[in-house]
């Protein structure tokens, strides 16, 4: 057992990181706590409503997929949503009803009562048959404006949009294949993906290209500041505060293989394969690398309003970091 301080609040300054055990009581402590599905699903995106409700999505590439809702804090998990050939990749709330998800073969969701049911969303029209391909990540600023990106093997790269949330969708393809989005404000987001980046300024309508040729970015954030970050799959954090102008890494781990990123109020969190994890709080420039937990591929990573970390992996399940008990 080792002992690190991370100062998660102004009342607990020095927590204690073990290896998961159900049997040992971390009340007061930091811990790693483990929670299965019973679902085979790879778990890709978690992320909380509020401080009780969150949804969790994931899946195999055309072979299953599936929604999960919690409402008590991510202590349980009801499935709401499933696909019997197709994965669900990534969700956004719109509001405090309105919840949007996506996934393979452009598949699109639509929740009206904040995840507990689904309907699919049928595109009026489509892009060609070769670039019917996984929607990765979504975003939208209203139930009628609608951003999706997507891709496969690399060199297929996608992005849709729509002013209407019908017709007409805007389908435009790419030799690069796209995982992650972000806006910084309306107008003005972020994309990228494999050996590519671009940013608009217009709200979708037209795209530059940002000088990166040798990254592969499976996720991009931005604060409440409108600073960016954008996490490369050869283990690097990148961080811009001007717009993409000028970028600095923050994280350049050589042997690391990044998958998420989570930005928090007051804890932050990026996590990769062979269990790979850092962590960085308010107040503290430094990124923290967290060696004595499962070393499982993590795939998504998600900060809840109780400061506990949750970590996707495959075969359903989740790991729990800072969990609080109640006893």
């Amino acid at each position: 057992m080792k002992y690190f301080i991370i100062g998660l609040s102004f009342i607990i300054s020095i927590v204690i990181f073990t290896a998961c055990d159900d049997d040992i009581n971390y009340e007061g402590k930091v811990s790693c706590d483990k929670i299965s599905l019973n679902d085979s699903i790879r778990i890709r995106k978690i992320q909380f409503y509020n401080e009780n409700v969150g949804l969790l999505c994931g899946g195999t590439k055309n072979t299953n997929g599936s929604i999960y809702i919690t409402n008590d804090g991510g202590n349980s998990w009801t499935k709401t949503f499933q696909s019997d050939s197709l994965s669900v990749n990534s969700f956004f709330y719109l509001n405090d009803s309105v919840v949007f998800a996506c996934g393979d073969s452009l598949m699109l969701l639509k929740s009206k009562n904040l995840g507990h049911d689904w309907s699919i969303i049928e595109l009026d029209n489509y892009p060609y048959l070769d670039y019917y391909l996984p929607y990765h990540d979504i975003y939208a600023t209203s139930e009628d404006n609608i951003f999706l990106v997507g891709g496969e093997h690399f060199n297929k790269g996608l992005w849709s949009e729509t002013e209407t949330g019908n017709y007409p969708w805007t389908h435009d393809s790419y030799d690069n294949e796209f995982a992650s989005l972000c806006f910084v404000t309306e107008h003005v987001g972020f994309i990228g993906g494999y050996g590519i980046m671009m940013v608009t300024e217009d709200g979708g309508n037209t795209f530059d290209h940002i000088d990166f040729e040798n990254e592969f970015f499976v996720d991009m954030e931005t604060d409440g500041d409108g600073n960016v970050y954008a996490v490369s799959n050869r283990g690097i954090l990148y961080y811009s505060s001007d717009l993409g102008y000028n970028w600095s890494s923050l994280i350049d781990d050589y042997n690391a293989e990044f998958t998420d990123l989570f930005l928090g109020k007051e804890v932050s969190s990026v996590c990769g394969l062979n269990g790979l994890v850092y962590i960085k709080n308010l107040g503290n420039s430094n990124w923290l690398k967290i060696n004595d937990i499962p070393k499982l591929n993590y795939y998504s990573v998600c900060v809840s309003y109780k400061n506990e970390i949750f970590l996707g992996a495959n075969e359903g399940e989740i790991y729990v970091l800072n969990k609080k008990r109640t006893i």
